[in-house]
């Protein structure tokens, strides 16, 4: 799925406007706070129902008129399979809205299914650096956009986990009701970890390409820990924890506690990369995720990339730049760096370019 038209009201800084893209590559170029990267949180809200940037909907509204409590998104998304119109209203004072081809949907999960949305910036570097639930977050857009029964499966599985938590922390534990809890997290839990498990080797098969394509250390692992002892089943880990999760007061063995080793000579990659390796590595795994769906379901991802040119030098950029067209992928990328804008420029010729000043967007010939 691609974005053709984006229509935002009242978001942020951004002047009222309707922005036709590119297909493939858009570059958006424009002062440190102009705002470009309003640009790219409009189109994460419009594919994903939430902003990368702030969890409160008083910041997003326009603030230049202190009367307004709403903003408004309408999109128009497309691929090979058909369209789609899309349209979102949050606000201070009523119910959000979402709208997709004139019908209501409650979820924002249904905006995900429909445009697959990847965002690279500054802080997606520091996903080997992170904590584990940076890791699991990446990890988890793959199975939910390729392993379609995942989000039935997470949602009850977190449910469970939810209520086996909330006993654990009661004063007198209902051993009896421990034990239902106990069979219904096995249940979803088992679900959960077999998608992982089922995606996570399709992904690996694309990332050694793209760790021979970056000429990445080929002895770099990348593996899979689901969260418990890879020798044990989850009712025996549950087991195996029981008495310390009831002193501890929550469940410590479980899909939410997934995570991606990386590693190179069996030492943490973050240890013995060096940090342009690191960064690579990072385009690598995002690259391979793109590929992944693409080869699993023929769907068009939408890459939103945010000036990341003091992450990378400009050869490299290129070969990312490249390779994305090459799968592809729809590209919005905003640019600082004027010479990297040129290089992209001369290397492309099918493009749109956009300057942003004072959050007005102009398209440029």
């Amino acid at each position: 799925m691609s974005i053709d038209l984006l229509r935002f009201t009242y978001f942020r800084n951004l002047a009222s406007k309707q922005i036709s893209f590119h297909p493939k590559l858009n570059l958006i170029s424009g002062r440190n706070g102009s705002g470009k990267t309003s640009v790219l949180e409009a189109i994460y809200y419009i594919s994903t129902g939430r902003s990368f940037r702030s969890r409160t909907i008083e910041t997003i509204i326009n603030r230049n008129d202190p009367q307004r409590t709403e903003f408004i998104l309408f999109g128009h998304l497309s691929d090979n399979f058909g369209s789609h119109h899309v349209g979102v209203s949050k606000s201070t004072v009523q119910p959000s809205q979402i709208r997709v081809n004139k019908e209501t949907v409650r979820s924002a999960s249904q905006l995900a299914k429909i445009s697959p949305t990847v965002l690279i910036d500054p802080l997606s570097f520091e996903l080997l650096n992170g904590p584990p639930g940076q890791r699991r977050q990446f990890l988890d857009w793959g199975v939910f956009h390729v392993e379609h029964p995942f989000s039935v499966h997470w949602s009850n599985y977190i449910n469970c986990l939810k209520q086996r938590n909330s006993l654990l922390r009661s004063a007198k534990i209902d051993r009896i009701s421990l034990d239902v809890w106990d069979r219904k997290l096995v249940e979803f839990g088992e679900q959960v970890h077999q998608l992982r498990e089922i995606y996570f080797e399709k992904f690996q098969k694309q990332l050694k390409a793209f760790l021979n394509y970056f000429a990445l250390d080929e002895n770099i692992k990348v593996s899979y820990s689901k969260g418990w002892d890879k020798n044990k089943l989850l009712n025996e880990a549950l087991d195996q924890f029981r008495e310390k999760d009831i002193e501890r007061r929550f469940t410590q063995p479980g899909p939410h506690r997934a995570d991606i080793k990386l590693t190179l000579y069996g030492l943490p990659a973050r240890e013995s990369l060096s940090r342009g390796q690191q960064k690579l590595l990072v385009i690598a795994m995002y690259l391979a995720q793109i590929q992944t769906l693409m080869e699993a379901k023929q769907r068009k991802t939408v890459v939103l990339i945010d000036d990341v040119t003091a992450e990378l030098d400009k050869e490299n950029l290129t070969r990312v730049f490249n390779k994305l067209l090459m799968l592809d992928a729809q590209a919005i990328v905003t640019l600082l760096n004027d010479s990297v804008l040129e290089q992209l420029k001369q290397n492309h010729s099918s493009y749109k370019m956009f300057h942003v000043e004072h959050g007005q967007m102009t398209e440029l010939e």
